[in-house]
């Protein structure tokens, strides 16, 4: 899984509190998510996210994490949007 897959994931797991609805959300396995999450802390080398059976919450460098990953993904749908603006408007 690439680095900005695992980052959406992350940041949906965050934000809807739960790896099953990420993995819904993104359209994959509850099992791939796990994974991709355990191979993106371990790519880090820090833990993000603290989970139970019953809950997750995050850790201090998920919240600094979560925080930078939130700025980079509103980076791309900016730019994302500035392409889309220009092959609209020749």
């Amino acid at each position: 899984m690439d680095r900005l897959t695992q980052i959406e994931l992350f940041v949906q797991t965050v934000e809807l509190g739960s790896i099953t609805r990420a993995a819904e959300k993104l359209v994959m396995s509850d099992a791939a998510a796990s994974r991709s999450l355990s191979a993106l802390e371990e790519r880090l080398g820090a833990r993000l996210l603290e989970r139970t059976t019953r809950r997750l919450w995050l850790t201090e460098a998920g919240r600094e994490y979560h925080a930078r990953c939130l700025q980079l993904l509103a980076g791309i749908a900016e730019a994302d949007a500035k392409v889309s603006e220009h092959s609209l408007n020749p």
